[in-house]
């Protein structure tokens, strides 16, 4: 008999290709614009550990459009070494825009991996075969002509050629055609599809069994379900009456025993892609021992029983896990495991061992014991602390990776190695209010006298770019210090993020926050400015995170008003603010002695379009005056300037920019209603100065 569950994707394909080809290639460009806004998607999984909505579906296809990117269709041994690279940079492009765990790595490289086998075979069926199935000369598709080079191409054309391969496509196209159960469900997929008949049925169930899944698999729109079909599913059901459904003696659920056909190994007929025999009856035994009152194992999956804590000893690298709201690694560090240790001259409580964080890979999570002296609650607080943590939640790590200390004006990583210059500049003077303020600044000899056109830097970069490896996929992870938002704080820049600097497109987060660090560092570092001006960063407070969760947006703000001292001087905080619809960026600046918020928008309206932005900022600066046992004033003033507007539906980044670029570089604390007389409007070359400016600091500070 065929294997049922593997062929509906063969068929689907080929009913598909004329859609496929007309519809052109994929770019996700959704997911790229939301990661420029500074959102990541949540991925949700179900009870077999499979993708499910929402999000399952983007990113499924967002790992196609990866391994089309980085891996060759020429490709024959999804375990060959030489692929480490390209699977590793699909691996951080996920990561870049899903928060998503590691443990869960090993399932998205197999996805990229079924993927591939798909697209080589789509190849395969639409340009190298003609409607019978035979083999014909096919040429390279210009469709793909971006992704596929003519040699390529060549190579896999001559590898259909050979008479093994003609004689394994023959076979499996006589295994795939004309099954007995034919699979109805399209592109679906089983998770997905279990948990629409769950929804559907509002049950608290988190998974079906296999054969009710598999009959509902080949239910066709018009609901009806064939004799065969029917006829499995009876012998199933009384089937299921003798026989436990966690019996798993040969590892043979009741489905395949009814069907009565050779299995393949890694996969549980019924169940689609993901679910494989060991995980897949080991969860089955786990509860059937949890109902005879054998213990809950805490949701362990893919990792060694709790016993491995054991094997930390003395001070030893770890790994650390949490168990709510789901099992996954947060972080890593060491386990100092050594007799009569104590946590800030205080015993540990029960059950928990003294760690010290050394890399956060879930900077939301909560701690499970929050430190009180610090008052640190958050993982993204802990690096370089030493916290409690419940020992049956610790693992022992062959390898702990640390990220090293930022320091002032340096931290620029490449992956592995780390690269940090720091750039002497001849000091120049800022003028304001007729008095001259120290300070630093780039030379200006390469700012364009021609707007719109590009300045030698900014040409020096491009080819910069265009030479590493950045045009293949790679990243560069920038550290920043605690003195431009408060806190060490890191950014990842690619490929799209130095295209919308060369090409005038809009800003995203990374663009934003490193020319933020520009002028921290050039314009501010070492200077009173460091007093008068701070940077609140806008991964932290932004629309989405104010609709997902309020309190901790409007804790963030008050940690960041916290950090800046004593504030007794008079200050502004400067927050660039994206509204996550459409991407449209204004600046927030706020004077808390005067309880002053000043709005600058390059479009025309004001904050009522965002009502939450409003509460946040006002709960914050109330909390932060109580905190600090000011009078409690709740007379906060929103002040409309009338600043600068955009003359197209790109700049509104590059506003943002300017605008902070010229408050701090008049010193001014107090924004004029009206904007500055000398800054009526903004021309493309004082737009063009400030991306030059950007460019010379990437260049100086070696971040590509």
């Amino acid at each position: 008999m065929a294997n049922q569950d593997d062929t509906h994707a063969a068929n689907e394909s080929r009913n598909n290709v004329e859609k496929e080809i007309k519809r052109g290639l994929t770019v996700m460009k959704s997911i790229i614009r939301a990661r420029d806004k500074g959102v990541k998607f949540e991925v949700h999984w179900s009870a077999e550990d499979q993708l499910i909505e929402p999000n399952g579906s983007m990113l499924a296809s967002y790992i196609g459009f990866l391994v089309r990117q980085h891996i060759p269709i020429t490709c024959d041994n999804w375990r060959s070494p030489d692929l480490k690279v390209g699977k590793e940079k699909i691996w951080s492009e996920i990561q870049r825009s899903f928060h998503i765990d590691e443990s869960r790595q090993k399932y998205c490289i197999q996805l990229a991996g079924k993927r591939l086998r798909g697209f080589r075979s789509f190849l395969c069926n639409k340009f190298l075969k003609d409607e019978e199935g035979k083999f014909v000369e096919g040429e390279r598709p210009m469709k793909y002509a971006e992704i596929i080079s003519a040699d390529e191409w060549d190579n896999f054309v001559a590898k259909r050629r050979n008479e093994k391969f003609h004689e394994v496509s023959g076979i499996n196209r006589k295994r795939a055609s004309k099954p007995a159960y034919p699979y109805k469900k399209g592109r679906t997929g089983y998770a997905r599809l279990q948990q629409r008949i769950l929804a559907e049925e509002k049950s608290d169930a988190t998974s079906l069994p296999d054969h009710v899944l598999w009959k509902a698999a080949r239910v066709g729109k018009d609901g009806a379900v064939v004799e065969a079909v029917q006829n499995v599913y009876d012998e199933c059901e009384t089937l299921s009456q003798t026989v436990p459904s966690t019996e798993v003696q040969d590892c043979r659920s009741v489905l395949s025993r009814v069907l009565n056909v050779p299995e393949y190994s890694g996969r549980v007929r019924g169940k689609g892609f993901g679910v494989t025999p060991s995980s897949f009856y080991k969860k089955q035994k786990q509860k059937s021992n949890q109902q005879r009152g054998d213990g809950d194992l805490g949701g362990v999956k893919g990792t060694s029983t709790p016993t491995a804590k054991r094997e930390c000893k003395g001070i030893s690298p770890c790994q650390l896990y949490l168990s709510s709201p789901t099992y996954r690694m947060v972080g890593k560090g060491k386990v100092h495991n050594t007799s009569g240790e104590l946590l800030h001259h205080n015993p540990l409580p029960v059950g928990f061992m003294k760690v010290s964080v050394d890399l956060v890979l879930d900077t939301d999570a909560r701690l499970p014991l929050p430190d009180v002296v610090s008052e640190t609650t958050l993982m993204r607080d802990a690096v370089g602390s030493f916290v409690g943590w419940p020992s049956d939640l610790i693992f022992p790590d062959a390898e702990t990776p640390t990220r090293p200390t930022p320091k002032a004006g340096k931290g620029v990583s490449r992956r592995i190695e780390s690269v940090a210059s720091q750039k002497e500049v001849p000091g120049q003077k800022l003028k304001s209010d007729g008095k001259d303020i120290p300070t630093k600044d780039i030379p200006t000899k390469d700012i364009p006298t021609t707007a719109g056109t590009k300045s030698q830097i900014m040409m020096r970069l491009e080819k910069m770019v265009e030479e590493s490896d950045i045009m293949d996929g790679s990243i560069r992870s920038i550290d920043f210090d605690e003195g431009v938002f408060g806190k060490a704080h890191f950014e990842i820049i690619g490929k799209e993020d130095m295209q919308q600097l060369f090409e005038h497109d809009e800003l995203g987060i990374a663009i934003i926050h490193t020319y933020i660090w520009y002028m921290y560092d050039k314009l501010m570092r070492g200077t009173e400015l460091c007093n008068r001006f701070n940077f609140i960063a806008a991964s932290r407070v932004n629309a989405t995170l104010i609709s997902k969760n309020p309190t901790s947006v409007k804790n963030d703000l008050v940690d960041r008003f916290m950090a800046a001292g004593d504030n007794t001087t008079r200050s502004l905080y400067f927050l660039p603010f994206n509204s996550g619809n459409g991407g449209h960026w204004v600046l927030v600046a706020m004077d808390l002695s005067r309880l002053i918020v000043h709005y600058l928008d390059s479009l025309s309206g004001d904050w009522s379009k965002y009502p939450g932005l409003k509460k946040t900022v006002d709960t914050a600066i109330i909390k932060f005056r109580s905190k600090k046992n000011y009078r409690i004033r709740k007379d906060i003033t929103w002040v409309r300037v009338q600043c600068p507007q955009q003359n197209n539906s790109v700049d509104c980044g590059f506003f943002v920019l300017r605008f902070m670029r010229d408050i701090i570089a008049l010193n001014r604390i107090d924004i004029p209603k009206m904007y500055f007389e000398e800054y009526k409007s903004y021309s493309r070359a004082h737009l063009d100065e400030m991306k030059d400016e950007l460019c010379q600091f990437i260049v100086d500070q070696r971040i590509i």
